[in-house]
């Protein structure tokens, strides 16, 4: 099992410095990869959780930590692919390659905050499809010379598109999500499963229905990568639930480690841990202690 850490910039940390800094703590800890989340609005369940706090925008933080480290991958969990320009969205994804010399990891998904698409004039309705049209825009921009697209909402023919991602044919895609559209798009997209809020017993089904599926499509589900973001506290008792129904890392360490276990019992190869903290300190902390009191015996 790998371990990520969820870089804050979810949390209404103040300062974005102290982002970046704190990614580079958790490179030096030992951790895998960072990954930031992506809101644009203060919609719904973010504005209650932040109020008038930032939420500091996901790959401008991305590239300044790529910048400050050396070795963690760097992650999305996810981007919203309906709010983004795949050309646009494509040209900073490979220049992020560039610049960490090949280091990211791009989860994508669709959101649900309807109000959010609203205010950004994408229609909720089509998000799937938009998304699916992004991606394989995208793989066309950056696997072609001159990329040629024809689609319901992107069209590209005639011009040059460059720079292409650094790996190739370009960086790992992980689908978000739990739902048919979200399977379907990891079938035929994905290079990875990316997951939230689904405890082992549901992850384990996901799995192999998702397996199910790729030997389906004629695809080698060996191929993909498995991962999840899931919360971790310290400071919450242990859930009453079976280990297989828990959704959160909480308890004491013998707690965590046993539903680690069971999530790695699963096939899960990776977990991106968020902290749910604004502050520096109590970031710091917790990792140490998660590195501490719960990798450290696995």
């Amino acid at each position: 099992m790998q371990f990520g850490y969820s870089i804050p910039n979810n949390q209404g940390v103040e300062d974005p410095c102290d982002l970046v800094d704190l990614a580079v703590e958790a490179e030096k800890a030992g951790f895998s990869s960072v990954w930031v989340a992506e809101h644009l609005f203060h919609s719904s369940y973010v504005l209650e959780r932040l109020g008038d706090r930032p939420y500091h925008d996901a790959m401008t933080v991305l590239t300044a930590v790529a910048m400050a480290t050396k070795n963690v991958r760097l992650g999305t969990s996810v981007l919203v692919l309906p709010w983004h320009d795949p050309a646009r969205l494509g040209k900073m994804v490979a220049t992020l390659d560039h610049l960490s010399h090949g280091r990211v990891v791009l989860g994508v998904g669709v959101a649900t905050t309807e109000d959010e698409f609203n205010n950004l004039g994408v229609d909720f309705k089509s998000r799937g499809r938009r998304a699916d049209e992004v991606l394989g825009a995208m793989q066309a921009l950056w696997t072609q010379n001159m990329p040629e697209f024809a689609g319901e909402f992107y069209n590209y023919s005639g011009l040059k598109f460059s720079p292409k991602p650094l790996q190739k044919p370009y960086p790992p895609i992980l689908i978000g999500g739990s739902s048919g559209p979200a399977f379907r798009r990891t079938v035929r997209f994905g290079d990875g499963w990316h997951t939230l809020r689904q405890p082992p017993a549901k992850f384990a089904e996901g799995r192999k229905r998702l397996e199910g599926m790729m030997a389906e499509a004629g695809r080698d589900s060996a191929s993909l990568r498995y991962s999840i973001s899931i919360q971790a506290r310290f400071d919450a008792p242990a859930s009453d639930k079976p280990v297989g129904e828990r959704t959160t890392l909480q308890g004491s360490a013998d707690d965590m480690i046993a539903i680690i276990r069971a999530y790695e019992a699963a096939g899960l190869q990776e977990m991106a841990v968020n902290f749910r903290s604004s502050t520096r300190e109590q970031n710091l902390e917790t990792m140490h202690r998660f590195c501490d009191e719960v990798v450290a015996k696995l």
